[in-house]
């Protein structure tokens, strides 16, 4: 169980780290900062991250649901 459940882990955090790699940079730089891109979330419209952003939350979550099981069997 223990070296099923880390075969997993160990696929889920290169999983991870390719999703994170392969995101577009959705930061402003300076002029994020100083206010210009503030002004589309005060009015309710944000980039939300698409498909890519929600694959990384649902392995995000799979490798901490993941990683607690792997501690409380070993």
């Amino acid at each position: 169980m223990t070296i099923f459940l880390t075969v997993i882990l160990f696929t889920l955090a290169i999983s991870l780290m390719v999703l994170v790699i392969i995101q577009p940079d959705r930061s402003k730089g300076m002029s994020g900062g100083i206010g210009t891109g503030t002004t589309n979330s005060i009015f309710g419209v944000h980039d939300d991250g698409g498909p890519l952003a929600k694959a990384t939350e649902i392995v995000a979550a799979g490798f901490l649901i993941i990683a607690l099981l792997l501690y409380l069997v070993s």
